[in-house]
């Protein structure tokens, strides 16, 4: 059993060895963050704290350093919570799913261990790190997630969720018992311009139309923008604004509170901010972003869809907040998971992510193997050429 701030050398690795805690607030933050890249906010343990202290989903966690010898080697946030086995589904397998669970809700809404925080932002929480044994730290994280889903009574154990190139070193894990599932892709637009008239008059005619139309909107409506850095005040707004989009959102694996804009908030600091779209004087839709020195990530949305056919609300806050990562000389803009219709018409591209996924029961592993195509449905956006250059 792993004990808070214990810490001990497993059998197979002598020269390997490993602290675990229940809190993060008991781990020291420049530790934590020393083998973390300067753009990888979502792993730091300000963002770890801000899911923790805000109790999304009531999930229990473990966060595990693993050292070689003195030297730290790797990093990750463990979670449990309960989760709906269909949130990819689509289609026949998902009106089947919602008919079933209609006269039966607790079906398919299991207890899942995570290797990863209890939010779905379409990035892991695993870092390695350089010249450490990956094998070996794999081997080591996976015998740690099986204790901890153990301990907290989780039936499937899950490492989530990896881009292509995390993805391939994590081939160690099947001989856990681990299998591949493809997760919702990603959306990311390298920024390669110097102002936003050079962004769009680089556009193909039709997509810079597009843009057009929403900013012509914009001008005859009267709708104006504020960018704040500390959007504090603005929380409750917000929150309410999101949980609009939560209302309608297709896939659904955590829906956060009201105390996570506020932890965000305070926590990230000068790191995170918002892109408000107000008017008449009244906030009508808002994106939340965080700020890397050279990455700029497009993390939450929120929008009042009463107002959203009129001033065309979202198409205007996705353009706002391209014009602010332009503003902000940043290399890419990490756009998230979802409306890939859209965002892939701003130029941004996909890319994959997948989950590994393993049930602790044999036989339960072998069924949701055999369902996984279901369950898991791959999704490809059709590309888009919408910059000449591209």
């Amino acid at each position: 059993m792993t004990v808070a701030g214990a810490t001990r050398a497993p059998p197979w690795a002598r020269r390997y060895a490993v602290r675990a805690f229940a809190d993060i607030a008991d781990v020291d933050p420049m530790e934590w963050d020393a083998i973390l890249d300067p753009d990888d906010l979502q792993a730091t343990h300000r963002f770890v704290s801000v899911c923790q202290r805000s109790e999304v989903e009531g999930a229990a966690y473990r966060h595990v350093m693993v050292y070689r010898g003195e030297r730290l080697a790797a990093v990750a946030s463990l979670s449990r919570m309960d989760v709906k086995l269909d949130l990819l589904s689509s289609g026949i397998a998902r009106a089947g799913i919602s008919w079933v669970r209609r006269r039966r809700p607790s079906f398919l809404v299991v207890p899942v261990a995570f290797c990863g925080l209890p939010v779905s932002f379409g990035q892991s929480c695993l870092r390695v790190a350089p010249g450490a044994n990956q094998a070996l730290v794999l081997s080591i994280l996976s015998r740690e997630l099986d204790a901890f889903g153990a301990e907290t009574g989780a039936r499937i154990l899950c490492f989530k969720e990896y881009a292509p190139g995390e993805s391939a070193a994590l081939a160690p894990l099947a001989t856990a018992g681990y299998f591949r599932a493809p997760s919702l892709p990603s959306c990311r637009l390298a920024i390669r311009w110097s102002s936003f008239d050079e962004y769009l008059a680089a556009m193909r005619a039709g997509y810079r139309r597009q843009v057009q139309i929403s900013l012509r909107a914009r001008a005859a409506l009267g709708v104006e923008f504020r960018v704040v850095e500390d959007f504090g005040p603005d929380c409750p707004r917000i929150f309410g604004l999101y949980e609009q989009v939560m209302d309608r959102a297709e896939f659904q694996l955590e829906r956060l509170n009201l105390a996570f804009f506020r932890e965000l908030n305070a926590r990230l600091g000068s790191q995170s901010g918002a892109v408000l779209l107000v008017r008449d004087g009244v906030v009508a839709a808002a994106a939340v972003l965080l700020y890397g020195p050279h990455l700029v990530t497009f993390l939450l949305t929120g929008i009042d869809y009463a107002q959203n056919r009129a001033c065309h609300a979202y198409p205007n806050l996705v353009t706002e907040v391209v014009a602010e990562a332009i503003r902000r000389r940043a290399a890419a803009l990490e756009m998230g998971q979802t409306s890939y219709d859209l965002k892939l018409r701003f130029g941004a591209v996909t890319s994959e992510r997948d989950i590994l996924v393993k049930c602790r029961r044999r036989l339960s592993h072998a069924l949701l193997r055999a369902v996984a195509p279901a369950l898991f449905p791959v999704v490809r956006p059709l590309a888009r050429r919408v910059h000449r250059a591209s």
